[in-house]
């Protein structure tokens, strides 16, 4: 994995590229290159995490004419077959990096090379000869492209902060993006202007012109549920397809290892690596002490004892948490309710003294129905259920109720608590004033809701509509993202996601839905394949969702948490941030300190309080002091 920047129509030249892009340092210590076409004002950046042909594949890469030039971030798996074949054809290499056979592909395919991609990749290409810039994110955006455009200008990057780093558009608060995200809509990015390239989508840009069209070369696709083969139900069909993936992400010129929770998802991934892997697999887990129910450090050691796994466990307490909220939030760029985040971002930095390379069990839970708020009804099983029943299946957590009425337990036409008149209201006074106006544009989650519905969603049962909006909503905006690459490239670590290969979805989006939920038990079909791979405690458990304990925002708890609310959360720091209404945040104070027991209603308002804090705290590291941080950051 690597960082990216592309600019067209911008004129910056090769040192001002090296330097916007060195701010992406942690994503690739091992190297640096650039580009730049002056006639045409196309720039190409490019910082390197060393995977596959070490002592080769610098980037930019270029075809043997020098006509196409590329900067990916990401793997491409199977490429040595692919080679072979493209050398059959009369190509020439020129490095052993997977990523060379993207520029190959293209000379041979043209846009129709994206079917022979297969891994997690963000990449751009430009093509002198036919005069245009392609900007490509994998199928399930695994790995980021952010962009930003205007008047036929454009930005490319793995991470904002690089964008910002060409002076050419500043760091701001996206108050629209806060309000969405509270609303159940998850944005794209908390900063103004700042957008993706959507998942399994390619953005061709006219250079004669400036204007560009997104093109989708893949999506889910996920069926009506008809009437299922024997095949479908065959669970070694799932095992055969997800060891091949394994296998696949195993290849590496690095150390490998595994991040092992007490979860199904990482156990399955450890298991069937240690099945193939050479050596005894490393495996590192994040031990939660401050409250045992969120500590999954013993089932996570007895599992590493089973597969003979050399063990490493990452102690977060609250302390240890609040520390590294800052030095999280830069990497990470989005703010959050609870504190996992930070937890994955200190156990990579762990594994980054061992491994290079970690496989992840990330995209198990979209794919496999593993999420509480699929047992409602799956599939032919029922879309008929009684308000108890919905009640007893819901997710506990604001957000996540709001999401699953939007998406159809309640028609959105009639009632959605997130667009409610009173709820809107409740986030346009939590807001500063100066906003008001602009906060009366209708909610993202409105829109989304009605997208998924309709557009792609319109014939297929509940729980597949819920399944889409997993995979669109939530996993590459925020689990792939802040939970995935940006936690794990902080450190300079490399995670690969075996249960989002492409040929494992398209086995498993055609089995029946009452072999991933059976009486009530997610994920039925894993732990049936992998039964034998994994401990009987971690097979038998129930679904415990990655979440840290949660922490108490209020003075007093710790003396870090009082330094970062002096910082960030002073009158002053909140006035000059002008995202937040000050005199609110004092009712809500006030509200919580009335409110003496273990409320839900005060637990609520604490999830508040954290999303204020981090929210603050980005607009102090980014929008007050942006030049600052590069600067502290500098390597």
């Amino acid at each position: 994995m690597c960082g990216i920047l592309a600019t067209v129509n911008h004129p910056l030249d090769e040192s001002q590229l090296l330097r916007a892009v060195s701010v992406l340092h942690h994503r690739g210590p091992d190297g640096t290159g650039a580009y730049y076409d002056s006639e045409h004002s196309v720039g190409l950046a490019h910082t390197r995490l060393s995977i596959i042909d070490l002592e080769g594949g610098v980037q930019p890469l270029f075809s043997e004419d020098g006509n196409v030039v590329l900067v990916c971030n990401g793997e491409i798996y199977d490429f040595e077959r692919i080679r072979g074949e493209l050398e059959a054809l009369g190509h020439r290499f020129s490095t052993r990096s997977d990523s060379e056979v993207i520029v190959h592909l293209y000379e041979e395919y043209g846009l129709g090379f994206t079917e022979y991609l297969r891994g997690e990749f963000a990449f751009v290409i430009y093509d002198k000869t036919r005069q245009r810039a392609i900007a490509l994110r994998d199928r399930f955006g695994i790995k980021p492209l952010y962009v930003h455009q205007s008047d036929g200008k454009y930005l490319f990057a793995s991470e904002a902060k690089a964008i910002f780093a060409t002076r050419l558009h500043p760091p701001a608060i996206d108050v629209l993006a806060v309000r969405d995200y509270l609303s159940g809509a998850m944005p794209d990015s908390i900063f103004e202007g700042i957008g993706v390239v959507p998942p399994g989508c390619a953005m061709e840009i006219d250079l004669t012109t400036g204007r560009h069209t997104t093109r989708e070369y893949w999506d889910l696709d996920i069926p009506v549920e008809t009437n299922p083969t024997d095949d479908q139900r065959d669970f070694s069909a799932v095992r055969e397809a997800f060891d091949e993936a394994v296998k696949l992400r195993l290849r590496a010129d690095v150390p490998v290892g595994v991040y092992l929770s007490g979860g199904i998802d990482s156990a399955i991934v450890a298991g069937t690596v240690a099945k193939y892997h050479d050596g005894p697999v490393k495996a590192f887990n994040i031990a939660f002490p401050d409250d045992e129910a969120f500590n999954e450090f013993e089932l996570s050691k007895e599992m590493a004892e089973k597969i003979g796994a050399e063990f490493h466990s990452v102690t977060c307490t609250h302390d240890v948490l609040l520390k590294n909220a800052e030095d999280c939030l830069w990497v990470s760029e989005f703010p959050f309710f609870n504190f996992h985040g930070v937890g994955k971002y200190c156990l990579s930095r762990v594994a980054a003294e061992h491994v290079k390379v970690v496989l992840t069990g990330e995209g198990s839970d979209e794919t496999f129905l593993g999420y509480l708020h699929f047992q409602p009804g799956t599939g032919a099983m029922s879309d008929q259920m009684s308000n108890k029943a919905k009640a007893r299946n819901a997710p506990s957590g604001w957000r996540a109720r709001r999401l699953i009425e939007a998406l159809g337990f309640v028609p959105i036409e009639e009632h959605v608590l997130t667009t409610s008149p009173w709820v809107q209201l409740f986030f346009r006074t939590m807001l500063h004033p100066k906003h008001a106006q602009r906060l009366r544009l209708r909610p993202a989650i409105e829109a989304l809701a009605r997208r998924v519905n309709r557009v792609k969603t319109d014939k297929l049962p509940l729980v597949r509509r819920i399944q889409f909006f997993g995979f669109k909503g939530m996993l590459a905006p925020y689990i792939l993202a802040t939970l995935g690459d940006r936690a794990e490239m902080g450190h300079s670590i490399e995670g690969r996601t075996p249960f989002l290969d492409h040929h494992l979805f398209d086995k498993a989006r055609h089995m029946p839905d009452d072999v991933k939920i059976r009486d009530g038990v997610e994920k039925y079909v894993l732990r049936e394949a992998f039964r034998d791979r994994i401990t009987a405690s971690i097979c038998d458990r129930k679904k415990w969702p990655y979440t840290a304990p949660p922490l108490w925002i209020r003075k007093g708890e710790s003396e870090e948490l009082d330094r970062l609310m002096d910082r960030y959360l002073s009158r002053a720091a909140i006035q000059r941030a002008g995202v937040f209404n000050y005199w609110f945040y004092l009712l809500l104070r006030f509200w919580s300190r009335v409110l003496f027991f273990d409320s839900r209603q005060k637990r609520q308002i604490n999830i508040l309080f954290a999303y204020y804090l981090t929210v603050q705290i980005l607009d102090g590291l980014y929008v007050q002091g942006f030049e600052d941080n590069v600067k502290a950051r500098d390597h």
